[in-house]
């Protein structure tokens, strides 16, 4: 192979150019010496633990040694950087993105599932309420109502928004109510009909046939306290709808402020708090003072814990009624409240006094005003609070007087009415309610001098007072004929008898001839302008009246009492005076009880003869019956301290004795 080779011929020629070859090659060439010269060193120490494997790559594919662990990464353990949680957050995104792509999808699905299942019931529901209507309907020609009104029922129930189902059901009730009341069950045809007319209220059909079922039990329909009290019957029972249908129709019969809360009564029982309040507030507007609509309005303040306004409204419903338990111990529930929550502050103790004194707890009202006093003593509501107790408390004992005059009155006692009516005038003599009353157990003990003045004092004190006014022209049209000057009267003319009384005999003469006029012209006097009113006033309580069984005589002209004025005290007459020698003979026997007997029969206005009688029967132990008559005699004659003392001593010896019998 060699001798294949040619030599090429030196030519001197190509010297320059080999020269710059050799030039150029020779920096590689000391390059390339070096790096062979760096192989050929001995390899640097190095640690057993990092090697690589050894591996064979001629085709066996097995490691030549065995297999070693890689060298951990210098990546290991590091913390992700901003880059990877972008990423991070990326990917979730997208995740949550696809999910709720798909959720909305499913929602989507069931919502249209949903609805087309809601079209299908409806569907069915409308088919069902047909077949139910339509089965009621072949009951009803059989008259099996029962059936034929459950039927009914259903097919309301499964389509309510059916006019004419409601109005099939309401007949089938009034159509049966009519069957029941033909067979003389009045109150099952009530209750049909007033079912009826929940189920369509303009049936004017059940209306009318309801009024005649109430009719036949006994009752007025057209009275709205009939109405009233039956939807509170029902309300009682259970029978929410047929009261609520008693009170609808109470309401057209008369829309008063108890109708309209009772309506707001059955609103709260729904739980139409909004409706029943509006309902209340209607009420006042019929009458502001009416107490149970001012309650109920303070018990929804409650409720929705608004305190301020809970406690005006339940005040103002025990203004109107202090017997209204509810309401008063609602109010005082709140100020007991507030008192615990902030007891050093004096409004509190004042608003609990307020409360309690309205309620009727006069002690504990005055303890509540003693600590505001002490907590504020310069408070200037404190003293008036004070004195309106005190008038609270002395209105309270008139008012116990009132009452049980009121029961003296119905038992048939007229003389103990008369006496507990006096003092309840005495306590408070510018009360009108009490100078009616007085009149009216003057009237019932055959004083009519006296009841015209007790009711000319009522139309002084209230002048728009219309009863008092009536029972005067009542006893102006029983009485005779206006009666003449003094002067100018018979002396028969003055004589009581059981026909014809002169309702001005025993007046003073001006006293008389006014009232002559007025029964003339005003027939009542409402002014308070004259001086005739004070004799009025005056004489309420001093005027002679007739005796029983023994006509009035009239005083000769040579009596002692001037003409034209009026003895302190009511003139004797002879029979009275009779009686009063025979029972001061009887009294010196010791015989107390024909005393007794023989005063009873004395004129009823004698407060001496009332006196006497109390005396009596002191001595012989009726405590009771005596404090009555010394009652009596007080009330004829309130200025005399003699009477006064003497029923303060019966009064300590009946306390005494009942002292005596608790312990005993």
């Amino acid at each position: 192979m060699a001798s294949d080779k040619k030599i090429l011929p030196f030519n001197i020629l190509d010297l320059p150019a080999l020269t710059a070859i050799t030039l150029t090659l020779l920096p590689q060439a000391a390059a390339l010496a070096q790096t062979q010269a760096k192989f050929n060193t001995t390899p640097l120490p190095h640690s057993s633990d990092f090697y690589r494997p050894n591996k064979d790559f001629s085709g066996g594919g097995a490691s030549t040694t065995d297999r070693e662990p890689l060298a951990p990464s210098r990546w290991a353990g590091r913390r992700p950087d901003y880059r990877d949680e972008e990423k991070r957050k990326k990917e979730e995104e997208a995740q949550n993105a696809i999910k709720a792509q798909q959720e909305q999808k499913r929602q989507i699905e069931a919502q249209k599932k949903a609805e087309q299942d809601k079209v299908n019931a409806g569907r069915q529901a409308q088919i069902n309420a047909i077949e139910a209507n339509n089965r009621a309907i072949a009951l009803g020609k059989a008259k099996r109502w029962n059936e034929a009104i459950s039927q009914h029922e259903q097919a309301v129930k499964l389509d309510p928004s059916n006019k004419q189902f409601r109005i099939n059901l309401s007949a089938a009730r009034c159509t049966y109510g009519v069957e029941r009341m033909s067979q003389k069950d009045y109150q099952g045809a009530a209750h049909l009909f007033r079912k009826a007319l929940t189920a369509i209220g303009d049936n004017a059909l059940a209306a009318k046939n309801l009024s005649e079922a109430i009719s036949k039990q006994g009752l007025d329909p057209t009275n709205a306290d009939n109405r009233l009290g039956l939807g509170d019957q029902l309300a009682y029972s259970g029978d929410l709808e047929g009261a609520m249908i008693e009170y609808q129709q109470a309401m057209q019969l008369d829309p008063s402020a108890r109708t309209y809360t009772k309506m707001g009564d059955m609103a709260m029982r729904y739980g139409q708090v909004q409706n029943a309040a509006s309902w209340y507030r209607q009420a006042l507007g019929k009458d502001q003072n009416y107490g149970p609509a001012h309650r109920q309005l303070g018990v929804i303040a409650m409720s929705q814990r608004d305190f301020t306004a809970a406690a005006a409204s339940l005040r103002r419903s025990v203004v109107a009624d202090n017997k209204d338990a509810v309401a008063g111990q609602a109010l005082i529930d709140i100020w007991r409240k507030q008192v615990s929550q902030n007891p050093t502050l004096a409004d509190n103790h004042l608003g609990l006094a307020g409360a309690m004194q309205l309620t009727g707890d006069y002690s504990g009202a005055e303890s509540e005003y003693m600590q505001a006093k002490n907590l504020n003593p310069t408070d200037a509501r404190i003293p008036r609070g004070i004195a309106s107790l005190q008038a609270a408390i002395k209105h309270d004992a008139a008012d116990r007087h009132k009452q049980a005059a009121e029961t003296f009155l119905g038992q048939g006692l007229k003389r103990e009415a008369l006496a507990e009516a006096g003092q309840a005038i005495m306590m408070e003599p510018q009360n009108y309610e009490y100078q009616i009353f007085h009149g009216q157990c003057l009237e019932a003990n055959g004083d009519y001098n006296g009841a015209m003045n007790a009711y000319r004092t009522a139309v002084q004190i209230k002048p728009n007072n219309t009863e008092a006014a009536q029972r005067m022209r009542e006893l102006q049209e029983r009485g005779s004929q206006p009666m003449q000057p003094a002067q100018q009267m018979p002396p028969q003319a003055a004589r009581n008898t059981d026909q014809n009384k002169n309702l001005y005999e025993g007046i003073d003469q001006g006293l008389a001839q006014h009232q002559s006029q007025n029964a003339v012209t005003d027939r009542f006097n409402t002014h308070d302008d004259s001086a005739l009113n004070q004799m009025a006033l005056q004489s309420q309580n001093t005027l002679p009246t007739k005796t029983i069984n023994h006509p009035q005589k009239v005083a000769p002209e040579n009596s002692g009492t001037k003409k034209g004025t009026t003895s302190g005290a009511p003139p004797q007459d002879q029979a009275t005076r009779q009686i009063l020698m025979q029972a001061k003979q009887l009294e010196e026997k010791r015989d107390y009880q024909g005393a007794v007997d023989l005063l009873r029969q004395a004129n009823l206005q004698s407060a001496e003869a009332h006196h006497r009688l109390a005396l009596n029967l002191l001595n012989l132990g009726i405590t009771v019956e005596a404090v009555s008559e010394f009652r009596i005699a007080s009330a004829l004659e309130p200025g005399n301290k003699i009477y006064s003392e003497d029923l303060a001593r019966a009064l300590n010896i009946h306390k005494s004795s009942l002292d005596k019998g608790d312990t005993q």
